[in-house]
């Protein structure tokens, strides 16, 4: 009997299109999705989640971002979702966890919006424009920019690590879990594996930087465009009619 390929959860690759949502600097990208994400956890009403479904939809269909890209949501998900639905209905608090998992799926898609339009080679440029206005505070921009692109740059290194990690767990096999004392002992040797891989790529990655020594940080100047004036536009209007009608 053949099972359904489960699709894996994909985080930070872009989608290969050429579409005007994927040519917007990914600054104001950035800066687009911090605003709406923002004004709607304060204002989380019906109508402003509403205006940013609407918002969310209309960036999905201009990216043509394909189903593909969901990842296979597992049983249990849903069981804690009636879960929680069923005691809320419960204590007369249906309506605020309805809203509450909205904003929450909401977020969610808007941060995999962004991952799904924006190089990471486009993000890690975008960031000593994103903190400048930082140096007049006198912070350490520099430091935060270099820690913040090795962080990006290495993301994807550690995703190979790890989907060969699972792959080879999945071919060697596992018992079956009869206990919750033998879960617990499945979900430490995993924790355990991941930790490992990941101390391994920082500690490759600190013997490179100590090798080639300290870099300066590279300021690209921003390519912006029709694209980023109306994604501004919109997500301003967004805002406002959130701010609004609240």
């Amino acid at each position: 009997m053949s099972t359904r390929q489960r699709r894996p959860l994909i985080l930070l690759r872009p989608v290969p299109r050429d579409t005007p949502l994927h040519r917007v600097w990914a600054g104001t990208k950035v800066l687009a999705a911090v605003a709406l994400s923002v004004t709607v956890s304060f204002m989380p009403s019906w109508t402003g989640l509403g205006v940013t479904m609407l918002v969310l939809l209309a960036g999905v269909l201009i990216a043509r971002i394909p189903r593909g890209v969901v990842p296979t949501i597992p049983w249990w998900v849903f069981a804690f979702v009636v879960a929680g639905a069923a005691v809320n209905a419960l204590g007369g608090g249906i309506t605020s966890y309805i809203r509450a998992m909205l904003l929450g799926v909401s977020l969610l898609i808007l941060a995999s919006l962004v991952g799904w339009t924006t190089r990471l080679s486009d993000l890690v440029d975008a960031l000593p424009t994103l903190f400048a206005p930082l140096r007049l505070l006198r912070l350490p921009v520099d430091e935060w920019v270099v820690t913040c692109a090795l962080a990006l740059r290495v993301l994807p290194s550690i995703r190979g690590e790890m989907r060969l990690l699972f792959a080879a767990r999945r071919l060697r096999g596992r018992p079956g879990i009869r206990s919750p004392k033998g879960f617990w002992h499945e979900v430490i040797d995993s924790v355990g594996a991941v930790a490992s891989v990941s101390m391994r790529q920082v500690r490759d990655l600190g013997d490179a930087l100590s090798v080639r020594g300290p870099r300066p940080v590279v300021r690209a100047r921003p390519r912006l465009g029709v694209g980023d004036a109306v994604t501004v536009l919109v997500v301003g209007a967004a805002c406002a009619a959130m701010f609004v009608w609240a």
